[in-house]
């Protein structure tokens, strides 16, 4: 807890919680209609946080997941209807993605003998895909990835450092923004 207080303390990490929260509420104002515009928000706070918590414990909150996953079917509902056959592709689609990725993380535990993916991203993941279409589920995951590689590189060249197999890097930190931005895109593509 007392890591977690170090977040919401540090002006740094506030000015640029803030900063992003409000950036992405003015766009989603500005392009979107108002109730996507106030999911938009919820979201983008919501992922904020757990960037921020990610970064700091290399973990990322149960209540976080949940509150995004929970608030991706309310999203969906509100967009859709209530239909239950738009709320059971989302559950499904949030299912596979999980799915999938706890199959990776497994197969990566398998090959390697270590962990390559926290459970916590495998959770990310398919509470963000309550929000996404699978073609932005997979853009998500791909701009994370790569925004996480050039981060490392960038890392591992300013500090002259050799990057090892067990560099942690905090992918939620990354997968987080991703799928705020990807969602945004998605609307603002529909929109246009």
């Amino acid at each position: 807890m007392k890591n977690l207080a170090k977040i919401f303390f540090s002006p740094r990490t506030a000015v640029i919680l803030l900063g992003s929260l409000v950036a992405a509420s003015i766009a989603g104002f500005l392009m979107l209609d108002l109730s996507d515009a106030v999911f938009g928000t919820l979201l983008a706070a919501i992922v904020l946080f757990v960037a921020a918590v990610d970064v700091e414990r290399f973990e990322i909150p149960e209540l976080a997941n949940l509150a995004i996953f929970v608030l991706g079917l309310a999203w969906t509902m509100n967009a859709f209807g209530f239909d239950a056959y738009n709320l059971f592709q989302t559950v499904l689609r949030a299912a596979v993605v999980g799915g999938f990725l706890l199959a990776v993380r497994i197969g990566y535990r398998l090959l390697r003998h270590s962990e390559g993916l926290g459970l916590g991203d495998v959770k990310l993941a398919g509470a963000g895909a309550t929000w996404l279409f699978l073609s932005n589920i997979t853009l998500a995951l791909l701009v994370a990835a790569g925004a996480a590689i050039m981060l490392v590189v960038v890392k591992s060249l300013l500090k002259r450092e050799k990057v090892e197999a067990t560099t942690a890097i905090p992918f939620g930190a990354f997968l987080a923004p991703a799928i705020w931005a990807a969602w945004f895109a998605q609307m603002a593509w529909a929109l246009g």
